[in-house]
């Protein structure tokens, strides 16, 4: 499992003191720690960051003194890629440790060339990003270890990659418009946005975890800026989520989405009137609560840890087995073995049971998140009765997963 780095009293009083300095209230948020990554100039050059998802403990992850930017942090929450122009002086892909240790390397190209908007794939198996070393911007993907390097798109102009929650497919802006390509290659692009007027663009797409929607950048609108959109995964429903307020004659612009675990939220890059360079801000789903969450120097581009549902390795009912048949109420606890790479120590509970004999009264009651009382009784004429808990374990960015456990009543000792 993957936990927050320890951190000395020293750099939480730094943090909380710089939190101090943010206008707007931070919003409650869940998450795994440290799971929000960004680049940010407050000390001088474009470095690394993370943060809570909440906007807390805004932490610098490296110190080089190249230009470092476009970080996303590998699912399993161990590494990060990101662009650096320490090689050469032109941007080539790296992948570090969540710790900022071990920067290695993963493209090389020549310096002519470009290669940026690195993003995980949501197996952790490869990394889709952006390159011009053949001319016009394409789509690539490598393994974090720098091997099998494959271009997966090979005409007009492809940028910003963002991989389907089931890592088949790729939303890129292809020209000046949204379109899906199968990673496979086994059907054609499909387009999901029209671009009629000359010099606007669609981009930045962010996938929400569910697969249904896709929050993107357009400057459609009047005034051409920057603003976050959501539209249906198949481009229908469009709608303008951060449109500039009627009247606002302030810097206003919006990019860069990016959806929480949960999708409940979209993190974004902005610029607003009260401070005029851009911060990292995030959102409900549906665009109200728009709060900044940073404020020191120039932060930009957020992207948010794919987080996965936890494991359930086991289930077991002590005890399973109830017998004699009393019809008195018997306590019945439950353990059970979860795994999870973003928490700890996801919480279980028991939600619900049924039973196979259909019953008149009360036959269970829930007592506590894994204790259940359950009726020491079964059908005289039947084959026994099964008691079916159905028990819910969910990590810190609600993320959930489900099992079963039985316990029985037997018909007799034989059963």
């Amino acid at each position: 499992m993957s936990c927050r780095t320890d951190r000395t009293m020293a750099i939480r009083t730094l943090v909380l003191t710089v939190l101090a300095l943010v206008p707007t209230a931070l919003v409650a948020q869940s998450g795994a720690p440290a799971s929000v990554a960004f680049h940010s100039s407050r000390d001088g050059n474009n470095n690394i960051y993370v943060m809570d998802p909440d906007g807390s403990f805004q932490t610098h992850v490296n110190t080089d003194a190249s230009n470092d930017q476009r970080a996303d942090i590998s699912p399993d929450g161990r590494q990060i890629a990101f662009v650096s122009n320490r090689a050469g002086g032109h941007f080539e892909v790296f992948v570090m440790n969540s710790d900022g240790s071990d920067a290695r390397q993963l493209t090389g190209t020549p310096a002519t060339a470009t290669n940026t908007w690195p993003r995980w794939s949501p197996s952790g198996e490869w990394i889709a990003f952006q390159s011009n070393v053949s001319g016009a911007f394409q789509i690539y993907a490598i393994h974090p270890d720098g091997s099998d390097l494959a271009q997966i798109t090979n005409s007009a102009v492809n940028q910003f990659p963002a991989w389907s929650p089931d890592g088949t497919r790729l939303a890129v802006r292809r020209d000046v418009d949204i379109s899906v390509i199968d990673v496979a290659g086994g059907t054609g692009p499909v387009r999901l946005t029209t671009t009629v007027a000359l010099g606007v663009v669609n981009q930045m797409a962010s996938w929400s975890p569910d697969g249904t929607q896709i929050a993107f950048m357009s400057t459609r609108e009047t005034g051409n800026y920057p603003s976050v959109f959501l539209m249906n995964a198949d481009g229908s429903g469009q709608i303008d989520l951060t449109p500039k307020p009627a009247g606002e004659t302030g810097m206003w612009s919006s990019r860069a989405p990016a959806w929480s675990p949960n999708g409940k939220y979209i993190y974004f890059t902005g610029v607003r009137p009260d401070l005029t360079t851009e911060q990292i801000y995030v959102m409900n789903a549906d665009g109200s609560n728009q709060t900044r969450l940073t404020s020191m120097g120039v932060n930009a581009e957020a992207t948010v840890r794919h987080v996965r549902p936890p494991t359930i390795t086991g289930a077991t009912a002590t005890p399973s087995v109830l017998w004699p048949p009393t019809s008195k109420m018997v306590r019945v606890s439950v353990e059970v073995g979860a795994s999870d790479d973003s928490d700890p120590a996801p919480a279980c509970r028991i939600t619900g049971v049924t039973s196979n004999e259909l019953i008149g009264g009360t036959a269970w009651k829930i007592t506590a998140p894994l204790t259940v009382d359950l009726r020491a009784e079964r059908f005289g004429q039947g084959t026994g009765r099964i008691y079916t808990l159905s028990v819910v374990c969910t990590n810190s960015s609600e993320l959930s997963s489900t099992t079963t456990v039985l316990v029985t009543v037997p018909h007799d000792q034989s059963k």
